[in-house]
């Protein structure tokens, strides 16, 4: 601001200098302060514009930086709480199951175990062997009979696949 307040004031000079009627010289003066007070004027006009943006744009950061704050708590955050209905009771509760196997339900007192296979049962049995009673390993003729009518592949002429 220093540096154009020189170059005014040089220019000013520099005026008085080169007229040399008082007259003239106060309605340029004169003249010159107007034009200076309108540059003024859409300069204030331009930075209050400017700084309404700028509050907007900080406010809409603001929101933004809590909404990130929330997500990154959310999928950081160290325990792992779950809503729980006891088969037992039918009572519902929020618990922190963190690598746990089994959980007390807080109404009845039963111990409820934690199934993370979504209920799923994995069965160990390859199918291939004889050491179980679920007769996987045999063939399924053994199972249901010879009875069964089956389709000779060779006169089959329709496409499986």
């Amino acid at each position: 601001m220093a540096d154009l307040t020189k170059k005014f004031q040089i220019i000013m000079n520099d005026i008085e200098s080169n007229i040399s009627d008082e007259k003239e010289l106060n309605y340029i003066n004169k003249k010159i302060a107007e034009i200076s007070m309108l540059y003024m004027d859409v300069i204030d006009e331009m930075t209050d514009i400017l700084k309404t943006k700028i509050d907007k744009i900080e406010e809409k950061v603001g929101k933004i930086e809590k909404s990130v704050t929330g997500i990154e708590n959310d999928m950081y955050e160290d325990g792992f709480d779950f809503e729980i209905i006891c088969p037992y009771c039918n009572a519902e509760f929020i618990a922190d199951v963190e690598s746990k196997s089994n959980i007390k339900c807080p109404e009845c007192q039963n111990t409820i175990e934690l199934d993370w296979n979504g209920g799923e049962e994995i069965n160990p049995c390859s199918g291939h062997c004889s050491s179980c009673s679920s007769k996987c390993g045999g063939s399924f003729f053994e199972e249901f009979g010879d009875d069964i009518n089956l389709i000779d592949n060779e006169t089959d002429d329709d496409d499986d696949f």
